[in-house]
């Protein structure tokens, strides 16, 4: 699936990942998904120096895929 990426950082630290899935030129349309994480397990993931830490990116294009848990596809 098409998406767009940005992130933010509260006055915590915490570092979150805001993911528009969707058309990126039709927002409106999009479906929302948040992954928060506290600010330890950013640097554990990351590294201590990792440029996200520092400063929220601007919106970047991604893809996203889902896998929902369920009965093995039949072939």
């Amino acid at each position: 699936m098409d998406a767009v990426v940005t992130t933010t950082r509260d006055a915590d630290g915490a570092l979150a990942f805001h993911l528009l899935v969707g058309p990126s030129d039709r927002p409106h349309e999009c479906d929302r998904v948040e992954v928060t994480l506290d600010p330890e397990h950013a640097r554990v993931l990351l590294g201590d120096h990792a440029p996200i830490l520092r400063a929220p990116a601007s919106r970047v294009p991604c893809r996203v895929g889902v896998e929902f848990n369920g009965p093995a596809p039949q072939h």
